[in-house]
């Protein structure tokens, strides 16, 4: 696309016209000429750089500046260019985008008043977006040069400009930051969904898996108590008959003591993933849910060399809150726990402790002995994106949801102690009934 642009007068901030009808010889500016110079300058006026001049430092300041005429279309600058100056748009729109993976993303749309580029007059570095004009448009220009050689005769304008640029930049933070957190909130809905949907699968393979299960384990009993039988008894006499009586009945009690285990192992699985799946609040003994939960993390630990050891008390605690949620809370503090207390596999342990505290509802521990974490960094644990293992797939949010987790949806508190070289413990305390949410009666905590 072309460009066109037509520089007025160099250094000069005049307008080229031509003479119209009733102009005064000798070329005096008209009284509609004074007028448009008068617009100019108020224009001037309401940019917050330029707000602490008097009438004397503007008329000065046009002196420095020029004005352009852009066309419909014409490319002020783009994205990469030399950045030399500040523009203020006079009369007409400009829009401004960059170029985002070879999409053209709109940044913002500015009118007469407003003013771009205006970190030039600091750095000159290259421009960071690209400038079009929407519409025809007038231009206001100050040059990087004229701009530092104008300050001297006015240092309050520099208070003014580093003013306009600090909130300038501060909103275009919290829009950055906002975007980030619209992106991140989409994709941790999209991988909560996608972790629904596992849920579902699992659970209905569990499902299916039972009943085949189910038949083993009653074909084994008949195997057993045929072997128990005194139809069997006459043949025990022979040495050798016995011998294979003996072996038959302990591989049957082989065989039943591995179907009750695989039993317990996908009712666990069962369980768990329809709790995620519907986020129903139940009531149930707390050290039966971390039992299920510590038996599905069983094969990762196994795989890391972790040795789980559960601590609780004789009687029952009965808790009223969401299993599915506690869960993924205790799954993401033992996967932890593998990751940056024992990295590499080099194994450990982790100690699981439940504890009734009375009015303070239930606690639960979980306590590594592995690598630790400095000071620095156990400040920042909840932080979203703050991770230390990046390099190792990290994403630094699953410590934010856990945080989120706990104290929103189960209404608890969780405090993190740690360190380096002694290990990290991490404590849940959670209410012994959580409360269910108004207007929320199917039991789904609000998020």
């Amino acid at each position: 696309m072309s460009k066109k642009r037509v520089q007025l007068s160099t250094g000069t901030m005049k307008t080229r016209t031509a003479p119209r009808d009733g102009a005064e010889p000798g070329g005096k500016m008209p009284p509609l000429r004074v007028a448009h110079t008068r617009y100019h300058r108020l224009m001037l006026h309401n940019v917050p750089f330029f707000q602490g001049l008097s009438e004397t430092e503007l008329k000065a300041l046009e002196q420095v500046g020029r004005t352009e005429h852009e066309e419909r279309g014409s490319v002020i600058f783009a994205e990469g260019d030399t950045a030399e100056s500040l523009y203020v748009i006079l009369s007409g729109g400009v829009g401004i985008s960059r170029d985002e993976d070879g999409r053209r993303v709109e940044l913002s749309t500015l009118g007469a008043g407003d003013f771009f580029g205006e970190l030039a007059l600091f750095d000159g570095a290259p421009r960071s977006a690209t400038a079009t004009a929407l519409e025809p448009s007038e231009l206001f220009v100050l040059a990087r040069e004229a701009f530092l050689d104008f300050l001297p005769q006015s240092p309050e304008m520099l208070t003014h400009v580093l003013s306009a640029v600090s909130s300038r930049m501060r909103g275009v933070n919290e829009k950055f930051l906002l975007e980030i957190v619209a992106k991140e909130r989409v994709r941790t809905e999209m991988e909560r969904e996608r972790y629904r949907s596992l849920s579902q699968m699992v659970a209905g393979v569990a499902h299916e898996i039972n009943t085949p299960l189910g038949i083993v384990n009653i074909a084994a009993s008949i195997i057993a108590d045929s072997l128990s039988s005194e139809a069997v008894s006459k043949y025990r006499s022979d040495p050798a008959m016995a011998t294979m009586f003996a072996d038959l009945q302990e591989a049957s009690t082989l065989i039943q003591g591995n179907l009750a285990r695989a039993n317990k192992l996908v009712q666990s699985f069962k369980n768990l993933s329809v709790a995620q799946v519907t986020d129903q609040r139940e009531q149930r003994d707390l050290g039966d849910i971390v039992d299920e939960i510590v038996t599905l993390f069983g094969p990762q630990a196994r795989r890391a060399h972790l040795e789980v050891a559960i601590r609780r008390p004789d009687t029952p605690l009965q808790w009223t809150g969401y299993p599915g949620f506690l869960g993924q809370i205790l799954l993401n503090l033992l996967s932890n726990a593998e990751r940056y207390a024992y990295p590499g596999d080099s194994g450990g342990k982790i100690d699981l402790v439940l504890k009734d505290a009375l009015d303070e509802g239930f606690r639960i521990t979980v306590r590594d002995f592995g690598a630790g974490m400095s000071e620095s960094d156990r400040s920042r644990v909840f932080e979203p994106f703050f991770t230390t293992g990046r390099s190792q797939g990290g994403t630094g949010l699953g410590m934010a949801i856990v945080h989120n987790l706990v104290t929103t949806a189960l209404r608890g508190t969780i405090e993190i102690d740690s360190e380096l070289g002694k290990g990290t413990t991490v404590t849940l305390t959670l209410p012994r009934e959580v409360p269910e949410p108004e207007g929320n009666a199917g039991g789904v905590p609000a998020r």
